[in-house]
Order: structure tokens, then sequence, then C-alpha cells
């Protein structure tokens, strides 16, 4: 094993080889992120790009590449304010609503699903059980599960054109700031 002051030696040596000029050298430095005050984010871009700025030269002709001649970058403050939706007791509301519904649904059909399961799994002679003719209890709870789907599919449809639609559409004028 080595002893602590060799280690300490070489791992000095280490660091000494690690810090070399070029990386203290301003100009050989690769050039650091901006962060976009709008957005938030970082980015390469230059700081009149930031703001949507040209950089035009006093006395030049702004060219354009394709026909266009807008920046890219758009404000962010014209949208609604997501985070306050978040935050407002309207949208607490609504997703307490969607969990009342998706919740025990979901929950009712994995119990219905793993029931399944597990009779074909441990019940064969169950399942086999004719009911009429070729049919019998298996393939009548796999088409069933097909049917509880379809069941499950439209009844959440209609629960959200009538409950969760609507307080949607009032969540949303009231963030626009529409007074239909």
């Amino acid at each position: 094993m080595a002893s602590p002051v060799v280690l300490t030696t070489l791992l000095n040596r280490r660091r000494k080889w690690l810090d070399f000029p070029a990386a203290r050298d301003p100009i050989r430095r690769p050039r650091r992120l901006r962060r976009s005050p709008q957005e938030g984010r970082m980015s390469n871009a230059t700081p009149s790009a930031l703001r949507g700025q040209p950089r035009d030269q006093a006395g030049k002709a702004r060219e354009a590449f394709g026909g266009i001649d807008k920046s890219s970058v758009r404000s962010t403050s014209d949208g609604p304010d997501f985070h306050a939706i978040r935050q407002s007791p309207e949208f607490r509301r609504l997703r307490r609503r969607v969990k009342s519904f998706v919740f025990p649904m979901t929950a009712l059909f994995l119990l219905w699903y793993v029931g399944y399961v597990l009779l074909a799994a441990y019940a064969p002679e169950f399942m086999a059980q004719r009911l009429y003719g070729e049919v019998n209890v298996g393939l009548v709870m796999g088409v069933g599960q097909f049917a509880t789907t379809l069941i499950i599919t439209a009844l959440y449809g209609r629960f959200a054109r009538k409950h969760v639609d609507p307080e949607i559409e009032e969540i949303r004028r009231e963030a626009v700031g529409d007074q239909r």
C-alpha cells in the first residue's frame, strides 16, 4: 500500500498537469452560455438576438435570408401565466374532479383484469364451463374485457363533456381575459 506522502505527491502532480495555462487564457476559453431574461433559458445567441432586435449597421439595408425579416425569438409574456393557473382554486378543483373519476375507474378495471387472469391461471375448470354451445366462461370474460374498455372510454367521454370541458373553458377565458 502506498504511503500518504506518495499519494499526496501524485495528487499534486496530477493537479498541476490538469491546470495548464490554456484553461486560464481568456482568449481560448469556450464561449459561455448567456441567460435570456425573457425565457430564463441558456442560449449561445447574441444579446441583440435574445432581445429580438436586428443587428443592423448604420446606413446598411437589412437583408433577410429567404425573405424572413423577423427574429425567431418570441416574447413569452404574451401567453397565459400557467403557474398562476396551476395554483388557482378552480384548477385544483378541476384536477380533484378528474382524479375522482379516473382513479376509481382504473382501480375497478385493474381488479377486473387481475381477477380474469387469476381465474384463468388458478381455476381453469371454472373458465372452461360451457355457457352456450362452444362458448365458455373464459371466452365471455375475455370479450368482457374489451367491452369494459369501450364502456369506460364512453363514460369518460361523457364525463369530460359534461363536467371537465366547461370548467376548462372557464379557466381558459379567465386566463386569456375573454369576456364571452
